[in-house]
């Protein structure tokens, strides 16, 4: 009896861990683009999308998409110009969908830069608020420090 409940305790955590590896090991990542459907009934989202061939979509992407992934915090590897995402990224193929569309259009970029540019302005603004409001309290620091010495040496005296 001890001998299957043992042998069933290692088949499940071997499982589990063969699962777990399968998630989190690093392949190829390659750009999906949508399908087109004449069907109504769709059971799975992945369904809509299938993965690209290399003529199929534009050189941009393969230059841009590592920094939309850096953007977007991914966790991939660069190895001889190709780059590795997890197995798990992949599953979602609607965000890899995403990002390949990120990769090819002038509109995100344009929107990135606009947004940049605003980041920088509000940072300003907050930096110099911050600024201000440090000085101010440094002033009142000092006022108070030579009110709270000169109290103290007239106390003295």
């Amino acid at each position: 009896m001890k001998k299957k409940i043992y042998i069933s305790i290692i088949v499940i955590v071997l499982l589990f861990s063969t699962y777990v590896y399968w998630q989190n090991r690093y392949i190829e990542l390659h750009p999906v683009i949508s399908k087109r459907y004449d069907r109504q009934i769709v059971l799975f989202q992945n369904d809509y999308y299938r993965f690209a061939k290399p003529n199929e979509i534009s050189p941009s992407y393969y230059k841009n998409i590592k920094w939309i992934l850096d953007d977007s915090s991914v966790d991939y590897i660069q190895e001889n110009g190709v780059i590795y995402v997890r197995n798990k990224f992949l599953n979602d193929m609607e965000m890899v969908w995403n990002y390949t569309n990120r990769a090819t259009s002038t509109k995100y970029f344009e929107l990135k830069k606009e947004m940049d540019s605003i980041n920088l302005i509000n940072k300003k603004e907050r930096v110099d608020s911050r600024r201000e409001k440090i000085e101010s309290i440094l002033k009142t620091i000092k006022i108070d420090s030579i009110k709270f010495y000169g109290d103290y040496e007239n106390k003295k005296n």
